[in-house]
């Protein structure tokens, strides 16, 4: 690392001409790349898919609908409904449009609606629709479905990033003042921040151009981008400051930093980027997108904080002091996180079991988490596709097509007949279904049973839309009695393909989402461990610290959890809801990867002082006090950061924030600041073994 800091320093010119170069290329891609984020990426290659093609190819079933709903006297919507379906099947490229003539079921209580189907969720279909919609005063229309929320979910996840950031970055501004005292070195941070933003957005443009992105990709990209640029450049700076105070010359501290901070650096990126790369085994294109998003914040994050940093350091490192407006007190606060290691460590005992007891008790509420998958109800309560989608449901929600069962076989002989009448009779025997419609059941409204219906031409054209005769394949509507979000749909959904049907639908959808994550959580848990555990094995030749390490990780991690349901599910503080299922995966990815961020900082510090001294007790209290107000500082920005989502919109976006703003309080207060040097003391030497002896590193810095 030291030959690398050397030739950055060499080069420190032509390297900041480069990244400028490529900043403004990066920059203008990065503008458009919320224009390419689509949906909200709950989608895999699984039997529900194969299920939406086979309908949409043989039973011409449109692969989206906007839902249009009238509300006024009845005569009237019903008069105007007719009317408007004549008004929709008129605009081009629209697929079928559904009214009350094709479902008499969609009139009641005042409301009625229509459905409009499209062949994507481009916004120009609703622009299309809406253009069209011509109702008296009396009746009232309004827009929902899945093209509008999706539409909207996009626009509110935007708005969101920027009001976080515009409460996070100033707040953020102001904790770097006052840990570095001049405006310059306040700053810098905040540039590489940015600089990480843009490498990562703008990289992700071109990603976004051969595989579809979901609309949450840009939130976690911002949060892990200020996150990591924060961090590395607290670490780095701070570094670069102690070196000068040595009375090394401004480009010798660079070179020396470079080997010492930039180390720890890469080995942090590393970590984290182990602990995002977890989600890419989990075959739902919402993590998978997220992990590349995040992925590759953290490469720029890490190639710009050991490149780009120290080469401006290396031009501009005179200025730091310049300009200074709070006081430095370095001594003053290294003596005091001083004071605050000898006092644990004279008590490591009770302060251990004093740290788990405000800990413990937080895993009890984790009996109670309840997930759900972001629909409508992720939209701000004022949007209007999500109040036009609880009416919806509201009144006619309870009439919808929950599970879509396909029976295979010849129908134009008696054998593929009854295997559909069988099966139609099995479903409505069974106790968790509501309802059934098939073939089966129209031919029995018309007085015949199935094999009369399909002899005669114009009984047999009305089953089209029900049995595809050339395909060989016929589908059966399931109405449950449980929301097809709930155990019992999924578990029923698991019980029909044991019986050998292919089956799809919403409750089809939840099922594969949730068996999907849950079947691969511990192997990505697992893989991310075992990785994280090798790479602090070989950054600290050490058993036990990785160990130790991941251990208070996943007992923080659990305690967030914890604490989550309290805020969200009873209500105390937040409005009631249920925490979406991709929050708790989200959080333990992206603050896994930090919390061992903040660990590499301090015990690499600790290593150093071990390495020379050969006193553990000596190598916590003064790694604890070189590097705990750089890592407070940066937890502190980052929860100030992640914590600004708490005052947005959407729903996930603002969990995920609470989330990562509790868990790295938790982190830099419990754990850092009480467990690693009271567990430090308690084992000793034993911090340090290594099989066949340690091997001091040449350490040239202090």
């Amino acid at each position: 690392m030291e030959r690398l800091g050397q030739k950055i320093v060499r080069f420190r010119k032509s390297i900041s001409l480069v990244w400028l170069i490529a900043l403004i290329v990066l920059g203008y891609f990065a503008l458009q790349l919320p224009d390419q984020l689509k949906g909200n990426g709950f989608t895999r290659d699984g039997e529900f898919q194969q299920v939406e093609q086979v309908l949409e190819q043989e039973f011409k079933q449109d692969p989206h609908q906007i839902i249009v709903l009238f509300e006024g006297d009845e005569p009237t919507i019903r008069k105007e409904m007719t009317r408007h379906v004549t008004l929709f099947r008129d605009i081009k490229g629209v697929g079928q449009v559904v009214g009350p003539t094709e479902n008499p079921q969609a009139i009641r209580d005042g409301k009625g609606y229509l459905t409009v189907g499209t062949p994507d969720i481009e916004q120009k279909w609703t622009k299309a629709v809406e253009n069209k919609v011509d109702v008296p005063n009396d009746v009232s229309v309004r827009l929902t479905g899945e093209p509008l929320i999706v539409d909207d979910l996009n626009t509110a996840s935007k708005n969101d990033l920027v009001r976080a950031e515009l409460i996070g970055v100033p707040a953020a501004l102001l904790v770097l003042l006052i840990v570095f005292g001049t405006p310059l070195a306040a700053v810098l941070p905040l540039i590489m921040g940015l600089v990480t933003f843009i490498f990562g957005a703008g990289t992700l443009y071109f990603v976004a151009g051969q595989k579809e992105l979901s609309i949450f990709v840009l939130n976690a990209v911002a949060m892990i981008s200020l996150a990591l640029g924060i961090d590395f450049s607290l670490l780095y700076v701070n570094r670069f400051r102690e070196e000068q105070g040595k009375g090394y010359s401004i480009a010798r501290a660079a070179e020396v930093s470079v080997a010492t901070a930039g180390r720890s650096i890469l080995f942090s990126g590393i970590c984290v980027f182990v602990g995002l790369a977890g989600l890419l085994v989990i075959d739902v294109d919402v993590f998978q997108a997220v992990a590349i998003g995040t992925l590759v914040s953290v490469l720029g994050a890490v190639i710009s904080a050991i490149t780009l940093l120290p080469a401006l350091l290396a031009l501009f490192g005179a200025g730091l002091e310049k300009g200074r407006i709070f006081k430095s007190g370095s001594d003053r606060g290294e003596q005091r996180w001083r004071n605050l290691a000898r006092f644990v460590m004279k008590r490591p005992v009770a302060i251990t079991v004093f740290s788990l007891i405000l800990l413990v008790p937080c895993l009890i509420p984790l009996r109670d988490l309840e997930l759900n998958i972001p629909q409508a109800s992720a939209l701000p309560e004022d949007y209007a596709s999500r109040l036009a989608f609880e009416s919806w449901e509201k009144t006619f929600g309870d009439d919808g097509t929950d599970a879509v069962v396909l029976v295979e076989g010849d129908f134009s002989s008696e054998a593929g007949l009854r295997r559909l009448e069988e099966a139609t009779r099995k479903f409505q025997a069974d106790s968790g279904v509501k309802d059934v419609i098939s073939g089966a059941t129209l031919a029995e409204q018309n007085g015949l049973d199935l094999e009369q219906a399909v002899q005669i031409e114009q009984a047999k054209q009305q089953l089209t839309p029900w049995i595809a005769f050339d395909a060989d394949v016929a589908r059966v509507n399931v109405n449950l009695v449980g929301d097809p979000g709930d155990q019992a749909s999924q578990d029923w959904v698991r019980k029909v393909r044991e019986m050998g049907y292919t089956i799809g639908g919403p409750a089809a959808f939840n099922q594969e989402i949730y068996d999907e994550i849950y079947d691969k959580m511990p192997l990505a848990l697992s893989v991310v461990l075992l990785a994280t555990f090798l790479i602090l094995l070989i950054a600290f030749r050490s058993i036990l610290i990785p160990i130790k390490a991941i251990l208070m990780n996943l007992l923080s991690l659990g305690a967030t959890f914890g604490l989550l349901v309290i805020l969200f599910e009873s209500g105390l503080v937040f409005p009631a809801e249920t925490i979406g299922i991709l929050t708790p995966v989200f959080i333990f990815s992206l603050v896994f990867g930090l919390s061992m961020d903040y660990e590499v900082f301090l015990v690499s510090r600790m290593e150093e002082y071990y390495d020379e001294t050969g006193d553990n007790d000596v190598a916590t209290e003064m790694g604890l006090a070189k590097t705990s107000k750089i890592i407070t500082s940066a937890a502190l920005i980052m929860i100030v950061v992640t914590g600004a989502f708490a005052f947005t919109g959407v729903s996930p976006i603002k969990q995920l924030g609470v989330g990562i703003a509790l868990a790295i309080f938790i982190d830099a207060t419990i754990v850092r600041m009480l467990l690693v040097p009271a567990l430090m003391k308690l084992f000793g030497h034993w911090n340090w073994w290594w099989p066949g002896g340690r091997r001091k590193r040449q350490t040239k810095w202090h």
